[in-house]
């Protein structure tokens, strides 16, 4: 317990001396995009690209759907249906 007091006061004194150094934010890079943290084509990318993009992602969740489906219908085993998924997926 006094190990853990310690550790808390230490962490208050250093936030409290310098405050401003430690939680400063960094300067802007100029980049003429918003970092969202998503991928940046997804944000940049035209509107027929993005839609081309929407219309593949929902092929593949379409097709992981079917592949559920059938896992559950084959009555795969729990801890075996990700595998099964992920092969079946591949398959198709």
């Amino acid at each position: 317990m006094k190990h853990f007091a310690a550790l808390i006061a230490i962490a208050v004194f250093v936030v409290s001396i310098a405050p401003g150094e430690i939680l400063a934010q960094s300067p802007g890079t100029g980049q003429s995009a918003p970092v969202t943290g998503l991928k940046p084509d997804r944000t940049t990318a035209d509107p027929a690209t993005r839609r081309a993009m929407g219309e593949r992602r929902a092929a593949v969740r379409q097709k992981r759907a079917d592949c559920r489906k059938q896992a559950r219908q084959q009555k795969v085993a729990l801890l075996k249906r990700r595998a099964f998924i992920r092969d079946c997926a591949a398959r198709s």
